[in-house]
Order: C-alpha cells, then sequence, then structure tokens
C-alpha cells in the first residue's frame, strides 16, 4: 500500500495529525511530523511531500481563525520572507543538513531566552515594530522552511512576543504560512522536482488525518486558557531547539 512499510504507514498517520493539530492548534508542534517524513522519504524529498500537507493544514486554520489575524503584520513580514525563500530554494542543496539542524537550535534556544526575559518584563510588547528584527524572522522563517518546513517555532517566538489572544496568534500564524508555502511550491515542482503526480497519492491518503489532528488541535484552544497556551508553545519550541541541535 503507498509502496511503504506498513511502520512507515503509520508514521506517515502520526506525521498527519501533527500537522492538522500544530496548524489548527499549537504552533510551532509541527517538528516531529518533519522528522518523521524524513525518516519515512529522507530529507529533501519529504520537505517537498510535507508541504501539500501544510498547505491543507493552512486552509482548515484559515478557515476557523483567519478572520481574526493581524494581517497588517503579515504584509510587513512578506517582503524578508520572499527573499529568504529563494535563498533557500538556490542554496538548499550545497547547505550541510547537520550545520544547518545546529544553528537553527541555537537561533531558537536565544529566541526562547529573550521570550522568557520578556515575558518578565512589565514593559510593553514593541517586536513587531523592530524593523531589523522583522527582518530577521522574515529572512529566516522563509530560508528554514524551503530547506526543511522548519519555520514554525522562529514564527512561535516572533508572535509570542506581541501577547495576542491565542486565536489571533492562529489565524495570523495561518495566513502567514499559507502564503509562504505557496511560494514554495514552484520551486519544489520546476527546481527540486519533490512535488510530483507520484506524491500525490501521500497526500491524498494523509487528508482525513489531517482533519483529525486539526479537530484535537481546535478542541485543545477552546478549553486551554491563554497562560497555559502559551507555555504549551515555548514547550514545543524548546523541544523542537532541542532537537534541531541533536
Amino acid at each position: 500500500m503507498l509502496g511503504l512499510q506498513g511502520i512507515e504507514i503509520g508514521m506517515l498517520i502520526i506525521a498527519a495529525v501533527i500537522v492538522g493539530f500544530s496548524k489548527a492548534g499549537i504552533q510551532g508542534a509541527s517538528i516531529p511530523a518533519v522528522a518523521l517524513m524524513a525518516i519515512i522519504f529522507g530529507g529533501k524529498q519529504s520537505v517537498g511531500i510535507m508541504l501539500p500537507m501544510l498547505l491543507v493544514g493552512d486552509l482548515v486554520a484559515i478557515k476557523k481563525y483567519g478572520k481574526q489575524a493581524n494581517t497588517k503584520d503579515v504584509l510587513r513580514l512578506l517582503p524578508p520572507t520572499i527573499l529568504g525563500v529563494i535563498a533557500g530554494a538556490v542554496l538548499g542543496n550545497q547547505m550541510n543538513d547537520s550545520q544547518f539542524k545546529f544553528l537553527m537550535g541555537i537561533i531558537l534556544m536565544v529566541c526562547l531566552i529573550l521570550l522568557v526575559f520578556r515575558s518578565r518584563s512589565k514593559e510593553a510588547n514593541t517586536l513587531s515594530e523592530n524593523t531589523s528584527l522583522r527582518w530577521f524572522v522574515g529572512m529566516i522563517s522563509g530560508f528554514s522552511s524551503m530547506v526543511g518546513n522548519a519555520a514554525g517555532p522562529i514564527f512561535s517566538v516572533y508572535i509570542l512576543a506581541q501577547n495576542l489572544q491565542k486565536q489571533t496568534m492562529i489565524g495570523t500564524a495561518a495566513w502567514f504560512f499559507f502564503i509562504m508555502n505557496m511560494m514554495k511550491v514552484p520551486f519544489h515542482i520546476f527546481l527540486w522536482k519533490t512535488i510530483t503526480f507520484e506524491t500525490v497519492k501521500y497526500i491524498v491518503f494523509a487528508l482525513p488525518f489531517i482533519g483529525l489532528g486539526a479537530v484535537i488541535g481546535i478542541w485543545v484552544v477552546r478549553h486551554i486558557s491563554e497562560h497555559w497556551y502559551r507555555r504549551m508553545i515555548i514547550l514545543t519550541t524548546a523541544i523542537a531547539s532541542i532537537r534541531l541541535l541533536l
């Protein structure tokens, strides 16, 4: 079935559920899915196969939370994000995978330290008004998303610092990632050739499980407090940092 072994099909199902859960629930929790897909299909190929899955998750999140998004911030992030995606597409094949993951882990750890420090500060959150930081986040998000679908935790740190309501956070992230993921599609089809007619079968198979994950994620968001929602994002980002460093 699907040309995969039983354990690989199980891993694909788990990855699909995680994608839906992370898109409609706990932002930044998709790193385990990235790892599972890489085990099944290999590094580069898995990035292309996973991209349509992420787009489906984005659409579910937009349907549920899109109207509450901070679209102004999304638009301001797009110029550096476009540059990051292009850089990732061009340089992705030349980068040592372990070096990239280690660098991303360091960046996330630094961001987490800053986030914890800011959470203890009573000063107003103004990170979104910092042009240099916005360009840094946009370029790193675009680059890491193109190379490894690993931008979730980075964007989570950025958006957490703005002290938004959880529904606004999810809606903003959904629009940002949907637009960015759409930018990546032509590169995967024509340059990397990781999205083909052959890979469509995996997406079709994963659809109901992405939906299941989204339902779980929406339930969690509905029943969790703002305080614990933010803590869960910090926790998943910390786990992602450690995963990337190992």
